[in-house]
C-alpha cells in the first residue's frame, strides 16, 4: 500500500464544477393507509467557503484494469454522490455509499483499498490517516461508515484509493481513486424539522434541505430493512435519479447488519 499513499498528494490537486437540481414525488405507506409526500432534493447554496466541485468520476478512468476471476474482467467504482462531488451532512460521523460493478459474476480475488479524509482548512488528514477498506465480492452498493468526528462548518475531502495490481504484477503501478467533498452543517432553522421524525420522513426533510449524505443513508437503511417494500425502493430510486445515477438505482444494496433505523419518539 506504499504506492497508494503516494497517490494522495496527486489526488488532492484536482478540481472542476457543476450543478444539478432535481425533484420527485413518491407514496409512503403508513400503517394501513398511504399518503403522498414530496421528496425533493434541493441543491444547497455552496457559495462562500465551498471548494470547487469536480465532475464525479474524473479522478480516474473509473475502472480497475485487472483480472478478478478466471475469466477476467474489470471493476468499475462509482461514488454515490452529486455529480459535482459535493454534499452536506448534519452527522458528526456520516456514512458514504459507493457502487462497485464487476464484469464477471464470479469474483475470486479480494480487493483492498484505503480511505482517507482531509480537512480542507488545515490541509491535514484526520486520524486514522489510512483506513483499510475491503471491497465486497459482488456487484452492488456498499457503505463506508466514517470513524471520524467532523466539525461543524468545515469542508472535508475524502478519498478511496484501490490497488488494482494482481499478486504477480511486475509493474505494480495500477491504482484507482474516487473522491468527494462533504461539509457538516448545523442550521438553526433546520433543527426543529428533525424532531419526532421517522426514517421515512427524515428522507424528505434531509432532501429538501440539501443534506445529501444523510438523505441517502436514511433511504438505504429503509431499503435494507425491507428490500421488498416498493415505497422504500422508489424513494431510493428517486434520490439517485436526482443526481443522475439512475443506472445504478436498481442495483443490489450490500447491507450491514449493524444498520438501524432512525426513529425519534
Amino acid at each position: 500500500m506504499v504506492k497508494i499513499k503516494l497517490l494522495y498528494g496527486i489526488a488532492f490537486a484536482l478540481t472542476t464544477l457543476s450543478n444539478y437540481p432535481a425533484q420527485a414525488q413518491l407514496m409512503e405507506s403508513t400503517g394501513n393507509r398511504s399518503e403522498s409526500i414530496a421528496v425533493e432534493f434541493k441543491e444547497p447554496d455552496y457559495s462562500g467557503d465551498a471548494p470547487s466541485g469536480r465532475r464525479r468520476g474524473t479522478g480516474s478512468r473509473g475502472d480497475c484494469p485487472m483480472a478478478v476471476s478466471e475469466t477476467g474482467g474489470n471493476l468499475r467504482v462509482t461514488p454515490v454522490i452529486h455529480k459535482d462531488s459535493r454534499g452536506w451532512t448534519v452527522n458528526e460521523s456520516p456514512t458514504i455509499w459507493v457502487h462497485v460493478s464487476y464484469e464477471s459474476e464470479s469474483v475470486e480475488r479480494v480487493l483492498y483499498g484505503e480511505f482517507s479524509l482531509q480537512d480542507l482548512t488545515t490541509q491535514t488528514k484526520l486520524a486514522p490517516k489510512y483506513l483499510p477498506v475491503t471491497l465486497p465480492s459482488r456487484s452492488g452498493v456498499f457503505s463506508i461508515p466514517l470513524p471520524y468526528s467532523l466539525e461543524v462548518g468545515k469542508w472535508y475531502r475524502w478519498y478511496l484509493i484501490l490497488d488494482c495490481n494482481s499478486p504477480d504484477s511486475f509493474d505494480n503501478d495500477s491504482f484507482l481513486f474516487i473522491e468527494g467533498f462533504l461539509k457538516r452543517v448545523e442550521l438553526p432553522e433546520f433543527k426543529h424539522q428533525l424532531d419526532n421524525k421517522t426514517s421515512q420522513k427524515l428522507i424528505t426533510v434531509y432532501a429538501k434541505n440539501g443534506i445529501w449524505y444523510d438523505a441517502l443513508n436514511e433511504s438505504a437503511k429503509l431499503r435494507c430493512s425491507n428490500p421488498q417494500n416498493s415505497t422504500f425502493t422508489e424513494a431510493w430510486s428517486r434520490l439517485l435519479k436526482a443526481v443522475e445515477l439512475e443506472e445504478i438505482a436498481q442495483e443490489s444494496l450490500i447491507c450491514r447488519e449493524s444498520l438501524s433505523l432512525t426513529t425519534r419518539e
